[in-house]
């Protein structure tokens, strides 16, 4: 067992420091307005608008993100994305008046871990003021081609990457009729034996200025649920579901890639009254969380175009920052990079709680893979929002934190790899 004190000489490294820190390339924003403006040009995307029109709704626009997909496997990718239409057929319900032949476009980036999925993902479908209105323009200029042209240029940023996790790259239909695709498309993973790791959803990055006026060009939220829907129970502490860890990860993980760009942790799970494509993903236990722009423009979501009262209604391109979207895409194309190359995180995770101590003591197994470089614990305060302290305890499985209660400090368990890469941090269970 490794004994460690505070001040012992082992190495404390601070949490925003990588042993290996990496960079991407720059996202681009022209890329990505001519993306956004692409599927503004389908007229409307609502999930039951026509699946057959060559120009005009739904089927449209999923032809071609397959066929945008598919081009970006050939040029970045050396054809190696598996590129798909998943269909689903949605019966009558609430918002869906007919039966709908649903379809999620799914581009897969095989990693060695065949099973182990890192998802990033926007919905491509639009409403105007109904969400029943098939036939409105509805351009979902931000909500959501904002959050697909970043799952897009994601994918273009991450050629030539050759994963230790399966990483795809998701658009889905349905959000809008109450986050069909994205439940179907979970519940067949699960169906599966996937497991997925993290899941990243894209819904409304684009960067405009707010019904209150306020415009923040260098801040996005990142929505995240605190004891998770379901799966093991958190004990000790109501801030550290899955989603938390991954949350936390991405903050720190981008910021190699964009310093200045700033990933605003919101712990809530998301918006009042509001629902977004990562929540089927925490219903069944996995980690997942949201990217929404600092201040939304509630005239410029779910509304018909059109001029009323002076007022200028309706999801259009012109009120889209492309350069605010291009820092999410970056962002999240960053802290992928690093979490697909990461070790899988270390299983069973422990704390002792059988006897009253000073000290505290953490247990977990140990990993297989060949590069392993060792472990690290995270350390925070209760009261503490992210992780202070970082403590290097090499290939062991066993770890006593001298002088560090249990009852005062929050911790975590992380893999890292011989690169220096990093994976998601295991809160512990207790264990008598």
């Amino acid at each position: 067992m490794l004994l460690l004190s505070l001040f012992c000489c082992l190495p404390v490294v601070p949490q925003t420091q990588a042993p290996n820190p990496r960079t991407i390339q720059d996202a681009s924003a022209k890329r990505m307005e001519l993306d956004i403006r692409k599927l503004v040009s389908f007229g409307t995307r609502n999930t039951l608008s026509s699946t057959t029109d060559t120009k005009r709704g739904i089927g449209a626009a999923r032809r071609w993100l397959h066929q945008e997909f598919s081009r970006i496997s050939r040029q970045y990718h050396g054809d190696k994305l598996q590129v798909e239409l998943q269909h689903f057929l949605l019966q009558p319900g609430p918002r869906i008046p007919h039966e709908v032949d649903l379809a999620n476009v799914v581009a897969t980036l095989p990693g060695t871990d065949s099973n182990r999925l890192i998802v990033v993902s926007g919905h491509y479908d639009s409403i105007a003021s109904s969400p029943t209105d098939a036939n409105a323009d509805a351009p979902g200029a931000n909500d959501d081609a904002s959050g697909v042209a970043a799952v897009l240029e994601a994918a273009r940023l991450l050629g030539g990457l050759q994963p230790r996790a399966t990483i795809v790259f998701l658009a889905v239909a349905g959000e809008e009729q109450g986050l069909y695709g994205s439940r179907k498309q979970a519940e067949l993973w699960k169906q599966q034996g996937k497991e997925v790791v993290a899941m990243i959803t894209l819904d409304i990055v684009g960067g405009v200025k707010g019904s209150s006026g306020k415009q923040e060009p260098m801040r996005v939220r990142v929505f995240s649920e605190g004891m998770p829907s379901a799966g093991p129970r958190v004990v000790g502490s109501t801030n550290d579901a899955p989603s938390r860890q991954l949350a936390r990860y991405i903050k720190r993980s981008s910021k190699f890639s964009q310093p200045d760009f700033e990933l605003s942790l919101v712990f809530r799970q998301d918006r009042f009254s509001r629902g977004g494509d990562h929540k089927p993903f925490n219903d069944l236990g996995w980690a997942a969380i949201r990217l929404t722009e600092p201040h939304e423009n509630y005239h410029w979501q779910h509304q018909n175009v059109r001029q009323e009262n002076g007022i200028a209604y309706g999801d259009l391109p012109e009120h889209v920052d492309f350069a605010f979207t291009a820092r999410v895409a970056q962002s999240v194309a960053s802290a992928t990079h690093e979490l697909a190359l990461a070790p899988a995180a270390p299983k069973n995770v422990r704390v002792d709680i059988q006897q009253l101590s000073p000290h505290t003591t953490l247990r977990w197994e140990l990993g297989a893979e060949k590069d392993l470089a060792g472990y690290a614990v995270l350390i925070r305060p209760t009261d503490a929002a992210d992780w202070t302290q970082r403590k290097l305890v090499g290939k062991n499985k066993e770890v006593t934190l001298l002088a560090l209660s249990k009852d005062d400090y929050l911790f975590a368990v992380e893999a890292i790899d011989q690169q220096g890469n990093r994976s998601l941090p295991i809160y512990p269970t207790p264990q008598r």
